[in-house]
C-alpha cells in the first residue's frame, strides 16, 4: 500500500484535528500501554494526523488491544459512547457491534488484505435504545516501519437513510401485492410491446389455472388466451391509447389439467398506461367474474317458463302491472277468474278497478301504494272479491305481489292470484260453530278454555271471573299454571313441556290461587284436539272440588315426601364435603412434601459431593485411612436420604414419570424371582393373570418398585407367614366413592392381597397419609402406601384398599388402559464412546453456591474449565465472552429465570452449546422435551456427573 506521509515532529500534534484532536491532546495517555503521545509509532501518529481532519467518516483500530481512534465525522454515529469510547480496547466498549467487526479487523491484521463491504447491518444500542444501522466499510492496514501490521484504517459510510428507503418501497410494492391479492376481481398488468406479465393476482391466477405467470410473456404464458385474438385486441389498445371495455364477454380459459378449457362469462376493462411522451409502457386489466351471474339468468329464464306450467298446473294464477305503460294483464286462468275470456287483451287500471267488487276497492287502493314506494317496497298482499255482476256469484280472491324497480323507480308489479272462496266459506262456517261455543262454555258453572299447539291459550270463559275472580283476558295473557300454588308452579311448567311434546287426555287436581290468596282445588280434564294427524291443542274444563278436597291429608304427605327429600339431600352433602376434605387434606400434604424435597436434595447433593471429595483425597493419601469407614456411614445415610426424598416425590406426584404401553401380566410374571427371594420361605406366592389382559398406560420400572413395595408390607403384615396373591383384572369403574380412588373409565387393576393381620377402621382411614405407621420405630418410614397412592394418582389412574382385621388386606392399584397393544423391549443401545474432560470449558448454572461448588470441583478435578453463574441473565452474558463453553450444566428450580428459560434464550442465540440438565423436585409439566439422557436428579454422585457430561461432549 502507498506510504503515509509523515509528521513534522516540531509542531504540536493533531493540530487540524477537530474536537477529537483536542480530546486526543486533553488526555493522559501515559497510564496506558500506548503510553504519551509524543512516545506513539510515527505510523499510529501519521495516521491519525490523516484521518482526524477528513469529513468522511473514519476510525483507526490499532495494536494488540484493538484501541480504537476516530475522527468527528465517526464520533456522530456513537451517540452516548463518545467520548469513553475514544482510544479505548473495541471489546470494553463496542460490545454488540464488536462482535460483528472483529473477524474483519483481524483478518486485515493477519493478511494485511483490504476488504471492502457494502450493506453490513449492525443492531446497536444508541442513547439506551436498540437501533439497526447500514454501512459501508472499507478496511485497509496500516503498517509498521518493520512491514508488519499495526493497526487498521477503516472509511466507513452510513448508508442507513438509503437503505430504510430502498426497505420501504419493498413493504409498499408487498402491500399493494397483498390488496389486489385481496380484491375479489382479476388483476394484471402487462408491461412493453412483449406484454410481459409484471403482477398478476391471486383471483387472475386461479382462473387461468394456477400458472406462474409474473416475469413471462403472455403469449408464452397462456398462449390459449392469445389465440383467441386477445393479443391483437391488446395491440389495438397500445396502438389508439384508447382503453377497451367488454361486459358480459365469454372467455376460454386453460385450468390446471393441461389441455382442458372452462367457459367463463367477464366484465373488463383494458386500461393503457403512458409516460411522460404520451407512449404506452404497460396495460392495466381489471374485471369481474360474472359466470355465476350468467348461469343464473340463464336458469332464471328457465325457471320462469317452469313457473307458468306449475301455477296453471296448481290453479295459480299470475298477473302483471306495467307502470310505465298503465297495463294490467294475466295468465289465461286470471283472465277467467276474473269472468273474462281466457285470451283477454291487457287492460289499464282503471278498467281493471271494475272487475273488483266496490266495497273492496277502498282495501285495494291502501295495500298498493307501498309496493311501488321505493323507500318501502313493501309486499302487496290483499283478499277480495270479483265483481259479483262479472261472475254471477260470491268469488273471493287471494292477490300477492312484489314490486319490481330499476333503480329508484319501481317499473312493473308481478304477483299471483289464488281462488279462495271455498276456504272463506269454510272459515264462515268455523266461526259460527266457535261463537256457539264461547257462547255455551261461558254460561257453564266451571273453567273452560282452549290452548293452541305451543301452549298459548286462545280462550278462557268467564268462570274463570266468577269462580277465581280473575278476567278471561289474564288467563289469555298469562296462561292457567300462573294462578297455581307456588310450590306447584314449578313441577306443572316442567310437566307442560311433556304434555305438549306428547299430547294425551289429562287429569288431575290442583289449587288455584284466587287474587284474595285464597285456595281452589280444582279438577282438571284435558283433551288434545287434532285436525287429521295435525295436534292444535287442548280443550280443557275444570270444576270445583274444594269443599270435598282433605286439604290436610294432603299436607302432611306433602310434609313427610318433602322431609324424606331433604334427608337423602343432606346426607349426599355430607359424603361430598367428606370426600372434598380428603383431597384437600391430600393436595396440601403433597405441596408441603414436595418443598421439603426439593431443600432435602439440594443438602444431600452437597453433603454426597463433599464425601466423594473426601473419599477421592483419601485414594491420593491425603486422608487418614481411619476416616474412610465413617465417611462409607455418612454416604451411605445420605443415599438413603435420597431414597426418602423420592417417596416424598412419589407421593406428592413430582416425579417424572416415562409411561408407555405396558404387559401386566408380563410385569408381574417377571417379578415372581424376586419377589421369591426377598419374602423368604414363609410366604407362598400365587398369581392370577388370566388372558386377554388389556394393555396399561404406565411407568413400567416404577410400576415394577410399586409391586415390590406392596409385596413387603404385605410380607410385614405376615410375621409368621401367609400366602401373597398378585392378580391383574380389567376393570370399567363408575362414580368413585373414596378421594384416592380414580375416576370412571377403563383400568388395569394389579391387586396384592395378603392373609395378614388386616387394618382396623381407624387405620385404613389413614393408610396413604404419608409418614403414617404401624410398624415400630426404624421399621418403616410411613411412605409406602403414600408413594403408591401418588404414583397411581400421577399416572392418571387411583387406589382401593380393602382390609379385614384379622383376615387380611387387598391393594388394588388401577393404571390406564392403553389403546394400543404392548410391544417387546427394544435392545439396549450401545454405549457412547467416552469423551476426554481435560481442556472442555463447562459453564455450571445454580443459585445455591454450595450445590454450585460441588459440580464445579467434580469438573475442575477432571480437567475442565470452568465457568460459574448463580442467575440465567449473568449466564447470558458470560456466554458473550466465553465463545469455548461447550456445555451448560443448570438447575432447573431457581428463582427469576429458571434453568428451562434460560435453556430457550440462550438456544436462540447459540445453538451449539449443549445442556444438562439438574433438578432436585421440579413438575413434570415443567420438563416437557427434556431428553432423559440430559437429566440429573438431586442429590447425585459425581461420577454420574461426570460420566453424562462425557456422554454429552462425545455426542455433540
Amino acid at each position: 500500500m502507498p506510504s503515509l506521509p509523515r509528521e513534522d515532529s516540531a509542531r504540536q500534534p493533531f493540530a487540524r484535528a477537530g474536537e477529537v484532536g483536542k480530546l486526543l491532546r486533553a488526555t493522559d495517555w501515559s497510564g496506558t500501554s500506548l503510553g504519551p503521545i509524543a512516545a506513539w509509532p510515527t505510523p499510529l501518529r501519521t495516521a491519525l494526523e490523516l484521518l482526524l481532519p477528513m469529513g468522511a467518516q473514519m476510525l483507526l483500530i490499532w495494536g494488540r488491544e484493538r484501541r480504537v481512534f476516530y475522527n468527528d465525522a465517526y464520533a456522530a454515529l456513537l451517540h452516548d459512547r463518545h467520548p469513553a469510547a475514544l482510544g479505548q480496547p473495541a471489546d470494553e466498549r463496542w460490545h454488540r457491534a464488536w462482535v460483528e467487526v472483529a473477524p474483519m479487523v483481524d483478518e486485515v491484521f493477519a493478511t494485511a488484505r483490504t476488504l471492502t463491504l457494502g450493506d453490513r447491518r449492525f443492531d446497536i444500542l444508541a442513547d439506551g435504545q436498540p437501533t439497526t444501522l447500514h454501512f459501508d466499510m472499507s478496511l485497509s492496514a496500516v503498517l509498521l516501519e518493520d512491514d508488519t501490521v499495526g493497526g487498521v484504517l477503516g472509511v466507513v459510510s452510513d448508508v442507513t437513510e438509503r437503505m430504510q428507503t430502498v426497505e420501504s418501497a419493498t413493504r409498499e410494492r408487498a402491500r399493494l401485492v397483498q390488496m389486489f391479492d385481496q380484491t375479489p376481481g382479476f388483476i394484471a398488468v402487462l408491461r412493453g410491446p412483449e406484454y410481459v406479465i409484471e403482477l398478476a393476482n391471486a383471483t387472475y391466477r386461479r382462473m387461468t389455472g394456477d400458472r406462474d405467470l409474473v416475469g413471462r410473456r403472455y403469449a408464452d404464458a397462456l398462449p390459449e388466451v392469445a389465440a383467441s385474438g386477445f393479443l391483437e385486441r391488446l395491440d389495438e389498445v397500445r396502438r389508439t391509447r384508447e382503453p377497451f371495455r367488454a361486459v358480459d364477454r365469454p372467455v376460454r380459459l386453460p385450468t390446471a389439467t393441461p389441455g382442458v378449457l372452462r367457459d367463463y362469462w367477464i366484465d373488463f376493462i383494458c386500461q393503457p398506461i403512458t409516460d411522460e411522451h404520451g407512449d404506452v409502457v404497460t396495460i392495466f386489466i381489471e374485471g369481474v367474474d360474472r359466470t355465476d351471474r350468467h348461469h343464473a339468468r340463464a336458469a332464471l329464464a328457465r325457471g320462469r317458463a317452469s313457473l307458468e306450467q306449475a301455477t296453471e298446473a296448481g290453479e295459480i294464477a299470475t298477473w302483471e302491472y306495467d307502470l310505465r305503460h298503465d297495463r294490467f294483464s294475466c295468465s289465461p286462468l286470471g283472465m277467467s277468474l276474473y269472468g273474462l275470456p281466457p285470451d283477454s287483451q291487457p287492460m289499464s287500471r282503471e278498467a281493471f278497478r271494475l272487475l273488483v267488487e266496490p266495497d273492496d276497492l277502498p282495501v285495494l287502493e291502501e295495500a298498493f301504494p307501498p309496493v311501488i314506494d321505493p323507500a318501502v317496497r313493501g309486499p302487496f298482499d290483499v283478499e277480495y272479491r270479483v265483481a259479483q255482476e262479472r261472475v254471477g256469484a260470491m268469488r273471493w280472491l287471494s292477490v300477492r305481489g312484489r314490486g319490481i324497480f330499476e333503480g329508484d323507480a319501481c317499473v312493473r308489479v308481478v304477483g299471483t292470484i289464488i281462488d279462495i272462496t271455498a276456504r272463506k266459506l269454510q272459515a264462515e262456517v268455523w266461526r259460527e260453530s266457535e261463537a256457539r261455543f264461547r257462547t255455551l262454555a261461558d254460561s257453564l258453572p266451571a273453567l273452560v278454555w282452549m290452548t293452541d299447539p305451543r301452549g298459548q291459550v286462545t280462550f278462557a270463559s268467564r268462570g274463570f271471573e266468577t269462580i277465581l275472580g280473575v278476567a278471561p283476558e289474564t288467563i289469555e295473557e298469562r296462561g292457567w299454571v300462573a294462578l297455581l300454588r307456588p310450590d306447584r308452579r314449578d313441577a306443572a311448567l316442567a310437566a307442560r313441556k311433556r304434555w305438549f311434546a306428547a299430547p294425551a287426555p289429562l287429569s288431575g287436581e290442583h289449587p288455584l290461587l284466587t287474587p284474595a290468596g285464597s285456595t281452589r282445588w280444582m279438577h282438571i280434564e284435558a283433551r288434545p284436539r287434532f285436525v287429521g294427524e295435525a295436534f292444535q291443542g287442548y280443550t280443557a274444563c275444570a270444576i270445583d272440588v274444594t269443599d270435598a278436597h282433605l286439604a290436610g291429608e294432603r299436607l302432611e304427605a306433602r310434609v313427610a315426601e318433602r322431609t324424606a327429600e331433604l334427608t337423602a339431600q343432606i346426607a349426599e352433602r355430607e359424603r361430598v364435603e367428606e370426600t372434598l376434605h380428603q383431597m384437600q387434606r391430600l393436595e396440601a400434604i403433597g405441596q408441603l412434601t414436595s418443598g421439603v424435597a426439593h431443600d432435602f436434595n439440594n443438602l444431600l447433593t452437597v453433603i454426597l459431593g463433599n464425601v466423594d471429595s473426601l473419599v477421592a483425597a483419601g485414594k491420593r493419601g491425603l486422608l487418614d485411612p481411619r476416616l474412610e469407614p465413617r465417611l462409607d456411614h455418612v454416604r451411605i445415610a445420605a443415599e438413603r436420604g435420597a431414597a426418602l426424598t423420592a417417596q416424598l416425590l412419589a407421593f406428592s406426584r413430582r416425579q417424572r414419570l416415562e409411561a408407555k404401553v405396558v404387559d401386566l401380566n408380563r410385569t408381574v410374571t417377571g417379578l415372581l424371582d424376586l419377589l421369591g427371594g426377598t419374602l423368604g420361605r414363609d410366604i407362598a406366592i400365587e398369581t392370577r393373570t388370566p388372558p386377554g389382559i388389556w394393555p396399561a398406560f404406565v411407568d413400567p420400572t416404577q410400576m415394577e418398585l410399586i409391586i415390590l413395595n406392596l409385596a413387603i408390607n404385605a410380607r410385614d403384615a405376615m410375621p409368621d407367614g401367609g400366602t401373597l396373591v398378585l392378580s391383574v383384572a380389567n376393570e370399567t369403574l363408575g362414580r368413585p366413592e373414596r378421594a384416592e380412588e380414580p375416576p370412571p373409565g377403563d383400568y388395569v387393576r394389579v391387586a396384592v392381597t395378603d392373609t395378614g393381620t388386616g387394618m382396623a377402621d381407624a387405620v385404613l382411614a389413614r393408610a396413604l397419609e404419608p409418614f403414617f405407621t404401624t410398624k415400630e420405630v426404624g421399621k418403616g418410614s410411613g411412605l409406602g402406601l403414600a408413594q403408591v397412592f401418588g404414583f397411581a394418582k400421577q399416572s392418571g389412574g387411583g387406589v382401593r384398599i380393602d382390609s379385614t382385621p384379622g383376615t387380611g388386606t387387598t391393594v388394588s392399584v388401577f393404571v390406564p388402559r392403553a389403546a394400543t397393544a404392548a410391544d417387546a423391549p427394544p435392545d439396549a443401545p450401545a454405549a457412547a464412546p467416552a469423551e476426554p474432560l481435560h481442556g472442555a470449558t463447562v459453564m455450571v448454572l445454580d443459585d445455591d453456591d454450595r450445590v454450585r461448588q460441588v459440580a464445579v470441583e467434580a469438573l475442575r478435578e477432571a480437567g475442565c474449565r470452568v465457568v460459574e453463574a448463580a442467575d440465567g441473565e449473568s449466564a447470558l452474558e458470560a456466554l458473550l465472552h466465553e465463545p469455548a463453553i461447550r456445555l451448560v450444566v443448570t438447575d432447573i428450580a431457581m428463582p427469576g429465570m429458571t434453568g428451562i428459560q434460560f435453556a430457550r434464550r440462550m438456544q436462540d442465540l447459540h445453538r451449539d452449546v449443549e445442556l444438562l440438565f439438574v433438578t432436585g423436585h421440579a413438575d413434570p409439566s415443567d420438563m416437557e422435551g427434556v431428553r432423559e439422557d440430559r437429566l440429573i436428579r438431586k442429590p447425585y454422585p459425581r461420577r454420574m456427573l461426570l460420566e453424562r457430561v462425557r456422554a454429552i461432549l462425545a455426542e455433540g
